[in-house]
């Protein structure tokens, strides 16, 4: 029984030895893991912000029932070549005027028993102004409404060269990213090496589009109104994993 006590107490003291030199070793265990995998990765983000510099607007010219489709046309002609010729006047370039829809569609009238009645022909147009002076965006509907647009809407603004703006969102991305690296390279104490990988991406939040009031008004013959354009927020996001050294 002696003996077999004497077994234990050399057992129980081994384990606590082997124990105690797991523990000792951990810091150096750690740091060689972090040498071991020799790269971090970290992300950052960045936003920047620009004033849009051109607007689009959709107006639309409808005829109302006609004759005859030819008179439709004819009719829908007359106006739409009136209208382009007042926009263009206020300064909107023939490459800024894009038809988006072109129409002709019969008109019926229902009896009480369900019976149709050609009643005539109703064409219509739709076509996109991209206006590079906002100045004159009151100015412009006015003078559409004027010569026979019935119709205006989708007023969006945007800025012509977007990319510019997200180059600038994405360089303050990678500045917030490297500031992140080397804050964690100093708590770890290791050096950055050169970068492994690297992926971007970026999405912008659209200026809050306005009501159609500003058709409206010209509409009713009102005065040209203001119409702001707001600020276009842009936000880019990267991933960059560095080596270490």
């Amino acid at each position: 029984m002696e003996q077999r006590g004497w077994i234990w107490v050399v057992v129980v003291a081994g384990l606590f030895f082997v124990a105690g030199q797991y523990v000792a070793s951990q810091p150096q265990r750690v740091q060689q893991e972090v040498e071991a995998g020799r790269e971090i990765t970290v992300a950052g983000s960045g936003k920047a912000y620009a004033t849009p510099d051109v607007a689009k607007y959709s107006l639309s010219i409808i005829t109302g029932p006609q004759a005859n489709a030819e008179t439709a046309l004819e009719r829908l002609s007359q106006r739409s070549e009136a209208v382009i010729e007042a926009v263009k006047a206020e300064g909107v370039e023939e490459r800024d005027i894009a038809t988006t829809n072109l129409s002709i569609n019969p008109m019926y009238d229902f009896s009480p028993t369900g019976q149709q009645t050609l009643r005539g022909f109703e064409a219509s147009q739709t076509v996109e102004l991209t206006i590079r002076d906002l100045t004159k965006i009151g100015t412009i509907l006015s003078r559409a409404t004027g010569e026979g647009v019935n119709v205006a809407g989708g007023l969006r603004f945007e800025v012509d060269d977007i990319e510019q703006v997200r180059t600038q969102a994405q360089a303050k991305a990678i500045e917030d990213a490297a500031a992140k690296a080397e804050q964690l390279a100093d708590v770890l104490d290791v050096r950055l090496g050169r970068v492994k990988t690297f992926s971007a991406s970026a999405d912008g939040q659209p200026p809050i589009p306005l009501f159609d009031r500003a058709a409206e008004s010209a509409a009713l013959g009102g005065d040209a109104p203001i119409v702001p354009s707001g600020t276009q927020e842009i936000q880019a996001q990267v991933t960059i994993t560095y080596e270490l050294q």
